[in-house]
């Protein structure tokens, strides 16, 4: 986003309103870092190898075709929430069990889909580093491949946390050795707490209780915010986090002129009059690096602005202060694929400690 912070201006691109269903300050802030990861890396094995975001599944050559088939689709290729455009999941290689597995041994992800006609039930296996570090493989086992289709219907969310949290945490390690010392410095400096946001975010903006900091780029570009805000004791609701969100950013974001500010994307298409506008955004609550946070993925928009992008959240609770805590990414990409930007930015808030 080419943006000067305090007078935002912006190329003009239409916003598609879909939603789809790198180390910190010190020496001691780097060990500190290292303990919050995923803990997982094996040095004794080899390196792992694989893109972001991109996997092999191993299936048997007869049986993949039909219902099979189209329950991986639906598993890895649906599309990455929360983007403007579809953008698969997963890249995938679709390998036969029967083919030579030497090459693909040490991809980082893995799923085995295996038939077994003399298995008691059906089963789901989880390995970390089997033959190389970080890895993950997942096999699924059962005795027919309409039983191997049921199990991924069944478990599709499991399965996909599994294998996108370990590419997260794959990202988020890689953060930790390079980042923004400056932005782990100013988090400090403003509530106590640091996060590795990738070091090409150089530009930036404080004011009480927020932070901004972005590549300040027309595409490509991605921005790490941070604010808080009192807490009452209420649990989380996406009604609430968005009102807070659109509150911190219309008063620490503004556009070009004075009736423009960033908000929360809304579906206004359809509605009638007397309907209030939904949020283009969706929430859970969930354990990432042993913490309760609400993550929310979602599209923002400029208001009487037409530009726009996908961003992510986590609202950490901090109980002894009545504090929540808000850590986002954001980005802006007219132009180039969005995916990966997106990924990264959500493995950033992973560092936060």
């Amino acid at each position: 986003m080419k943006a000067q912070w305090h007078n935002m201006n912006l190329l003009a691109v239409a916003v598609l309103m879909a939603v789809a269903s790198l180390g910190c300050d010190s020496g001691k802030e780097r060990e500190e870092a290292g303990a919050a990861g995923t803990a997982r890396v094996n040095e004794h094995l080899p390196a792992s190898k694989g893109l972001p975001f991109e996997m092999v599944v191993i299936a048997p050559r007869q049986a993949y075709e039909g219902e099979l088939s189209d329950s991986v689709e639906m598993l890895l290729r649906c599309s990455t929430p929360v983007l403007p455009q579809h953008e698969p999941l997963f890249r995938l290689n679709i390998i036969w069990n029967d083919a030579n597995l030497t090459t693909w041994r040490t991809f980082r992800e893995r799923l085995i889909l295996d038939i077994d006609s003399r298995a008691a039930k059906p089963s789901i296996g989880v390995a970390h580093n089997p033959v190389a570090s970080p890895q993950l493989e997942v096999k699924v086992t059962a005795r027919s491949a309409h039983e191997l289709a049921t199990m991924l219907g069944l478990h599709q969310e499991r399965l996909r946390d599994l294998f996108v949290d370990s590419e997260l945490d794959f990202m988020a390690d890689a953060l930790r050795r390079k980042y923004s010392q400056s932005t782990a410095r100013t988090l400090r400096a403003i509530c106590g707490h640091s996060i590795c946001v990738p070091a090409s975010l150089r530009a930036s903006k404080r004011a009480e209780n927020f932070l901004w900091v972005g590549t300040n780029l027309n595409d490509k570009d991605q921005n790490f915010v941070y604010y808080a805000y009192p807490w009452d004791g209420s649990p989380f609701s996406l009604a609430a986090s968005v009102a807070h969100r659109d509150s911190a950013m219309r008063r620490n974001i503004p556009g070009s002129r004075s009736d423009q500010w960033m908000q929360t994307a809304t579906d206004r298409g359809g509605l009638q009059q007397t309907d209030v506008p939904r949020p283009l955004a969706f929430a859970r609550t969930r354990i990432i690096n042993k913490e309760n946070v609400h993550e929310i993925h979602g599209l923002w928009e400029m208001h009487n602005g037409a530009i726009g992008g996908a961003f992510v959240s986590l609202e950490r609770v901090d109980t002894a202060n009545r504090t929540v805590h808000v850590t986002e990414g954001f980005i802006y990409s007219p132009h180039s694929p969005k995916r990966n930007l997106m990924r990264q930015m959500e493995a950033a808030l992973r560092t936060w400690r």
